[in-house]
């Protein structure tokens, strides 16, 4: 049950994030919210944390290109690859809607810009919760095996 609950989530939020990627990339796919995305960022990139801190230069379309493409390999990755890139990838994508909510805040946005980015934040919060309630309850099971093998052995 778990494993396919951890798998829909992954699906879901990989295919939500390679959808939001690539409008940060390209124009194909709509127009009027590629526009949307390029002035959003020229007005986050000045409230972006390390800009402020170590008084950076940096160009918004750099920004959003280097955002958008980690969104759209995250998604891939939390979609279609499996193993421990996945994890990887989660944490990535939370730091990164963690960014948003952050520059969002900083610009006093109204609250619902950044009700996406919260909303995505907690599920991929709860992904790698599961998935570490997953893992432990993989080692568990593993470790209690390997106790019975031991105590079989000594049986013996």
């Amino acid at each position: 049950m778990t494993a396919m609950v951890l798998k829909a989530l992954s699906v879901t939020l990989g295919i939500f994030f390679v959808f939001v990627g690539s409008l940060k990339l390209t124009p194909s796919l709509s127009d009027e919210l590629y526009k949307e995305m390029r002035k959003n960022y020229i007005q986050q990139v000045r409230v972006f944390p390390p800009v402020k801190l170590f008084k950076w230069k940096l160009s918004p379309h750099i920004y959003r290109k280097a955002i958008g493409g980690a969104e759209t390999l995250c998604g891939v990755i939390l979609a279609f690859i499996p193993g421990p890139l996945k994890g990887a990838a989660n944490v990535l994508m939370i730091l990164i809607t963690m960014n948003d909510v952050y520059c969002h805040w900083m610009l006093n946005s109204p609250l619902d810009k950044m009700s996406l980015s919260i909303v995505f934040f907690f599920l991929l919060m709860c992904r790698l919760i599961i998935f570490l309630q997953f893992k432990a309850k993989e080692m568990e099971e593993t470790k209690g095996r390997k106790q019975e093998v031991s105590s079989e052995k000594k049986e013996e």
